[in-house]
């Protein structure tokens, strides 16, 4: 299922169902599988593909601030693909290529990443019939490993994602879990999103906004089909950023 929450008063929880949940801060829910990136690795080259080594390669360069679409970063996903597609761990990939060298660096120099890439002991299971509660904490693993940890998770997971800030973690690779209607998020503007994912995710049957901007609530009640200035048209805009 989709589904998409606007606004600062939004409240996306995990599901009862199995479900992917990432946020910093995870509730105390029985019978949940809880994912620590300080104790827990991520079987990540297990059933490798050329296309997921493709799209790992673009989100790890989402990651970084200087991200953008430049030659360097186009040079580099296309460096990176290949090596991750035949690799079997992170710290054993070797290349020549400056710009691989330096993000590969960058990826092993933060101890949580590390482990998380290159861990061999207590590897994390990520069922696809369990509640699973990803707690990465941007105030103590930082907005870097946060992203790369969080890219990996919903990659790898192949069930319901369950993500209350998508304006963090939301890059326009992630249409397709929208195609594949397993998409809960939550944004607080939706300018928040690259316009791709944004496109995509008004698209949704089931949005809910609750403390929104005057303008994506606007934007809700366009895609709902309602009429500018009817009594409909007014509640729903009222309703949305109450």
């Amino acid at each position: 299922m989709n589904q998409l929450h606007v606004g600062l008063k939004r409240n996306v929880k995990p599901r009862s169902k199995p479900c992917l949940f990432i946020h910093d801060e995870v509730p105390d829910i029985a019978q949940t599988a809880i994912f620590d990136p300080r104790k827990h690795s991520l079987d990540i080259f297990k059933d490798m593909t050329a296309r997921r080594a493709r799209e790992l390669s673009e989100l790890l360069y989402a990651a970084v601030p200087e991200g953008a679409n430049t030659l360097t970063v186009r040079n580099g996903k296309r460096a990176l693909a290949p090596l991750l597609r035949d690799a079997r761990r992170f710290d054993t990939i070797k290349t020549e290529s400056e710009e691989v060298r330096a993000m590969l660096d960058d990826l092993l120099f933060i101890p949580e990443l590390r482990n998380a890439l290159c861990g061999t002991r207590n590897v994390f299971a990520l069922k696809k019939h369990t509640v699973i509660l990803a707690r990465l904490d941007r105030a103590e693993l930082g907005d870097f490993a946060c992203l790369v940890l969080g890219f990996l998770l919903i990659q790898l997971y192949k069930g319901q994602i369950v993500i209350p800030d998508l304006g963090f973690y939301g890059r326009d690779a992630h249409i397709q879990l929208v195609r594949e209607q397993r998409l809960i998020a939550g944004v607080n503007a939706l300018s928040e999103l690259p316009l791709q994912l944004r496109n995509a995710v008004v698209l949704m049957k089931d949005k809910y906004a609750a403390g929104a901007l005057s303008d994506d609530a606007e934007t809700l009640a366009k895609y709902a089909g309602l009429i500018p200035h009817t009594n409909e048209y007014n509640d729903f805009i009222q309703h949305s950023i109450a």
